[in-house]
């Protein structure tokens, strides 16, 4: 953008007035965009003993079945390490 700070400007006043109108609309503050249900859908874990060694993969979700992708490999997850997550990627219901 060439002019960021406007831009930012322009957001942050619309914003009260975006948050008054949920307020107004006698739904307790809710969210009107949607529900606030999200689905797990992938994410970055760690394979190595530390992070000094080793690499990133992704695991990512589809079909209802995981995959995991490791550089040119790509293969089915069985048991993907949800627990050992870098980064988590939802999507929202």
């Amino acid at each position: 953008m060439d002019d960021l700070d406007s831009a930012v400007q322009s957001v942050m006043a619309e914003a009260p007035a975006a948050a008054a109108g949920a307020q107004e609309a006698g739904d307790g503050g809710r969210l009107v965009d949607g529900s606030g249900a999200y689905e797990l859908v992938g994410f970055v874990s760690h394979m190595g003993s530390n992070t000094a060694c080793g690499h990133y993969v992704c695991h990512l979700k589809k079909d209802g079945n995981w995959a995991i992708f490791n550089d040119e490999k790509v293969a089915e997850s069985e048991n993907p390490p949800r627990d050992l997550g870098y980064m988590y990627l939802y999507r929202r219901l």
